[in-house]
């Protein structure tokens, strides 16, 4: 698993508003058996909120719809969660989420 690759994940029960189940994520880093993931959602609603971005439904990013990295959901779970790979982000996208992330954790 590489940063900028999507993969399905079993995404553990979650409370609230965390996303759960058997979704795309977006894997950000691996170390220890563990993958720092931002799961996405096709609610194209959530895109107005901050600290997301639209990804679109390509060949190369094999998502059947357009979905959004919701950033602020970032966490890591464990690499066996992983089901397959199903696509990768362009590196714009990856150079948008990584200063989105950087916003959010105030790391200027």
């Amino acid at each position: 698993m590489k940063k900028r690759e999507i993969w399905m994940a079993d995404l553990p029960e979650g409370k609230g508003h965390e996303q759960k189940g058997t979704r795309p994520c977006l894997v950000m880093g691996k170390i220890y058996g563990l993958v720092c993931i931002i799961p996405l959602t096709s609610s194209e609603n959530r895109s107005s909120m901050a600290f997301t971005e639209l990804i679109d439904a390509t060949p190369s990013s094999g998502l059947n719809q357009d979905s959004v990295a919701l950033i602020f959901q970032m966490r890591t779970i464990s690499e066996e969660r992983f089901v397959k790979k199903i696509g990768e982000i362009t590196e714009k996208q990856q150079e948008s989420i990584d200063f989105q992330i950087k916003e959010m954790l105030k790391l200027k």
